[in-house]
């Protein structure tokens, strides 16, 4: 059957199974107040804060759940594609974690819109930054919620 998805009668009996056992997806943690961060059009080629609400605190961290990254030029070396990081001190410099990137094709422009099933977890104290370091203009926003 061309176009048709076919399901055998086990798939159907396991999914009625599980309707009736009460199984459910994993608990997410639970949701504090929403933030987004945006860097404005910027031709920076070092790392940098993104700064606003993706600034560290104490009492919470933050879960990132949307990143959008753009850019007009690209590259595959170290640091030359669109790639976040968390840490502290002066641009993420100490205790620095990559938490996200998107290799893209070289020498091109690129947009990454990526939503994120899982969100990812920054701990307190640790700021968010960004870094792409090939020369050309950039706009990143990333969205998520502030938790435990």
């Amino acid at each position: 059957m061309r176009g048709w998805l076919q399901i055998g009668a086990g798939t159907l009996a396991l999914v009625g199974l599980l309707l009736l056992s009460g199984a459910r997806p994993a608990a997410q943690p639970p949701r504090g107040e929403f933030f987004t961060c945006t860097v404005p059009v910027s031709t920076a080629t070092t790392i940098q804060t993104v700064g606003g609400s993706c600034l560290g605190t104490n009492a919470r961290s933050l879960y990132v759940t949307d990143v959008l990254f753009s850019t007009n030029a690209a590259g595959i070396a170290a640091d030359s594609f669109n790639t976040l990081k968390y840490g502290t001190g002066t641009t993420c410099g100490t205790g620095t974690v990559i938490f996200w990137g998107a290799v893209t094709a070289a020498a091109t422009q690129a947009f990454v819109n990526d939503d994120l099933l899982t969100p990812i977890r920054i701990p307190p104290n640790n700021d968010i930054c960004w870094i792409n370091s090939t020369a050309g203009s950039k706009f990143l926003t990333i969205s998520g919620y502030f938790g435990q």
